[in-house]
């Protein structure tokens, strides 16, 4: 029985700690790009430095035609909103003449029926009264004038012309007497009904009118309102689509997005571009991690946040700390056993640590006491593992299930107990 101090390594390689993909991503325009200039190579970039000029077809006659758009609808909207101010003006002052108009006539009617209507009438009758008046007064005057005449002295010429014009007075006067009293009767039968009814229907009208004044300076409100929204919609969505425009002219100037290693994916001018097509990376090499695996073996000892030790068989001059971040608990078959991927970050590594280095990570460990054989004392055959052991004056085969190994002594699970003896072949 004894203990296993053992070493194993999990096997990986540097990659940068954070890498900036840089693609074609463009907000509006949907023509054709190609590369029109490549000024940088891969290398060492500093952020903000240009890497690639792309030029879309159409792109600029699109972006002028779109600034056009937008000016043209500014000054429509100024102008609608200039109308629109003058029209609310035009229907204040409507809406103020029907108010007035609808009060006056209101006025009107209500003055007519307190006053005007049975004015008019007393006025027709007194009208009649005196045609009648007069009619009856002028007979008076003419069988006065007739007794006066009568069995006088006076010469018959001038009293004829007075008797004759006395009696052409009463013919008149019975004439006026009757359309005075036919015109009293149309009056109050047609004319003053009639002039009630106008009066009437006038305040009527015109208190329609103010409503639909009212109505219709409302209804010209929403159309207003309505009419401005949709232009101010339209106006914002063509202020979007530029301001996506003039975004996508930028970004058809591609720089880096930070300091670090450009790898450029695209090679050469004219090459037609694809949305979403990656055209550079930006590798951090400021810091390593190490993608890798470890086998079944080293799980054992190793979980996420130890520290292990890092060498680089390429530079075994070199050194590192690996702070393990991950493991993937689910592994992939490696020959008999398995293989589980990790990832590691370096920490204060050399500058001359470069992403693509190999990496090696050691994991130290031991284990409790075990059963232990001489390593040279195990024989493999087709997936079984067998020893030696005596069996009288012969040797006799047994099978035995193994563990960890050192290289130089092996962990014996089953068919072997402590004190049983082996046999190990010469060497």
């Amino acid at each position: 029985r004894g203990t296993l101090a053992l070493v194993l390594e999990g096997v990986g390689r540097g990659e940068p700690a954070k890498v900036t993909d840089v693609s074609l991503e463009l907000e509006a325009f949907g023509g054709q790009v190609k590369v029109k200039e490549l000024p940088r190579r891969s290398g060492p970039v500093r952020a903000g430095e240009a890497l690639a000029v792309l030029a879309g077809k159409g792109f600029e006659r699109g972006l002028e035609e779109l600034r056009t758009q937008v000016a043209d609808m500014r000054s429509r909207l100024a102008m609608q909103r200039e109308e629109r101010e003058m029209q609310a003006r035009q229907e204040a002052a409507g809406l103020e003449r029907a108010l007035v108009a609808a009060e006056l006539a209101q006025q009107t009617l209500d003055l007519h029926r307190d006053y005007e209507s049975a004015k008019s009438r007393e006025m027709a009758d007194l009208s009649l009264r005196r045609s009648l008046d007069g009619l009856r007064d002028s007979r008076d005057e003419l069988c006065q004038l007739e007794k006066m005449y009568q069995g006088t002295s006076l010469q018959s010429e001038t009293k004829d012309i007075v008797l004759e014009r006395a009696r052409r007075d009463v013919e008149q006067g019975e004439v006026y007497a009757r359309f005075a009293k036919r015109d009293n009767e149309l009056f109050k039968a047609i004319r003053a009904p009639n002039e009630s009814r106008r009066i009437a229907d006038q305040a009527k009208y015109a208190k329609l009118d103010l409503e639909s004044t009212q109505l219709q300076r409302k209804l010209g409100e929403i159309r207003s309102e309505r009419d401005m929204a949709r232009a101010e919609r339209e106006l914002s969505e063509l202020e979007r689509r530029l301001s996506n425009m003039e975004g996508d002219a930028k970004r058809l100037r591609v720089t880096a997005p930070a300091d670090g290693f450009l790898v450029l994916k695209v090679t050469r001018v004219g090459e037609r571009l694809q949305p979403g097509q990656d055209i550079a990376e930006v590798a951090d090499i400021s810091g390593v991690r190490v993608r890798g695996s470890i086998d079944a073996d080293a799980m054992r000892f190793v979980r996420p946040g130890d520290s292990l030790q890092a060498w680089f068989p390429a530079r075994p001059d070199l050194r590192a700390e690996a702070t393990v971040d991950e493991i993937v608990s689910v592994g992939s078959p490696d020959g008999e056993g398995a293989t589980f991927p990790f990832v590691a970050t370096l920490r204060g590594a050399d500058p001359a640590v470069l992403p693509g280095l190999e990496a090696r990570l050691l994991v130290r460990g031991s284990t409790s006491e075990r059963v232990l054989v001489p390593a040279g004392a195990i024989k493999r055959d087709k997936g079984r593992y067998t020893v030696k052991v005596p069996s009288g004056d012969a040797e006799a085969e047994r099978e035995v299930r193994i563990g960890l190994s050192d290289g130089e002594k092996t962990e014996v699970l089953s068919g072997l107990a402590a004190g049983d003896k082996v046999l190990v072949p010469d060497a």
